[in-house]
């Protein structure tokens, strides 16, 4: 009998920050591991300039990562996000091809994202629909916006600041590199370092208890949509200033699912309240390291897509048995 009870004693309580750590070397560990077993199959992919190349194809991934990140800390989801950086690049492109400046061009570009931002933010805030169905029908209507606002089709973007954002390097290191950082550290401050961020954490991980303690859900998630949209606005500008040729599919379906992907991977919950900056810098660069190696070893490009909603498919696997280990061992007396 008491050999019994002990195998049903619960598990012991984890310290939080040992959990967290654990939980945010993960994908640190198997960006590591996939690195190694690529490069044994091909050395190729573990040579510099492709190491470079991975992390400069990375950027968009991390950026609009990022944006994706944000959502889900609400246990949230944003699907019009890569169709609207299809919206704000056509809007700058059409400007700039009219003989409009770059400031006004970024204004209206901006100003595109955000009323998209906003709206999805009403609709999940204020009238309470489900995030995936709110943001299905926006990104329906975003694509035909698009569709309206680039009636010439492709557009060449020729801009000395954008061709510099894009190609130029300071110290070696790249700047798309340098931006990417900077953006990361100003939402690393934003999500651990403010008002806002605490919110938007406790927001997550319980509704309930966070409207009890004062957060108010409809100002709080036009919030999280708004910054959101400012990192879909920087997603746009790097992907111009990487490859300046603008259409309305510059964004599109597989830059949307290559970001929830990295962020899911880079340790953020679909659940909500739980996720880190880094974790979603160390996911977005698996996924260019992914795509990167499949190309090397000549994998057809649908079979790149396979592969990679196989990785998002384990990556909620993995997320859902997080959680339920997670709550196992907080509710393990002490």
């Amino acid at each position: 009998m008491a050999a019994s009870a002990s195998a049903r004693r619960p598990l012991p309580a984890i310290p939080p920050r040992l959990a967290g750590w654990a939980v945010a070397l993960v994908p640190v560990l198997l960006l590591v591991l996939l690195l190694a077993v690529f490069a044994v199959v091909d050395p190729r992919i573990a040579a510099p300039l492709n190491l470079r190349n991975i992390l400069l194809q990375a950027v968009p991934i991390a950026l609009l990562a990022l944006s994706a990140h944000v959502v889900l800390l609400t246990a949230g989801i944003d699907l019009s996000a890569g169709y609207a950086v299809g919206l704000c690049g056509v809007v700058m492109a059409g400007h700039l091809s009219g003989g409009g400046g770059l400031v006004l061009a970024g204004l209206l570009g901006l100003g595109a994202v955000l009323a998209v931002g906003l709206a999805n933010g009403f609709l999940v805030g204020v009238t309470r629909l489900p995030p995936f169905i709110a943001t299905l029908g926006m990104m329906t209507v975003v694509q035909g916006l698009t569709l309206l606002a680039a009636p010439q089709g492709m557009v060449l973007v020729e801009h000395g600041f954008l061709e510099a954002l894009g190609q130029g390097a300071v110290l070696g290191v790249p700047v798309p590199l340098l931006v990417v950082a900077a953006v990361a550290a100003g939402l690393w401050f934003l999500m651990r370092r403010t008002r806002f961020g605490v919110r938007t954490y406790a927001y997550g991980s319980d509704e309930h208890a966070s409207t009890l303690a004062g957060v108010r859900r409809a100002p709080q998630l036009l919030g999280v949509y708004a910054v959101a949209a400012l990192l879909v606005f920087l997603t746009t500008v790097m992907v111009v200033a990487q490859v300046p040729l603008v259409q309305p599919n510059l964004g599109g379906i597989t830059l949307l699912l290559d970001a929830i992907a990295a962020a899911v991977i880079g340790g953020t919950s679909i659940f909500g309240g739980r996720g880190t900056v880094g974790g979603v810098l160390v996911g977005a660069v698996i996924i260019a390291l992914l795509t990167n190696a499949l190309q090397v070893f000549g994998v057809d490009p649908s079979a790149i897509d396979l592969f990679k909603g196989l990785i998002i498919i384990a990556a909620l696997v993995v997320d859902v048995a997080m959680r339920r280990l997670h709550r196992r061992v907080t509710e393990a007396p002490g």
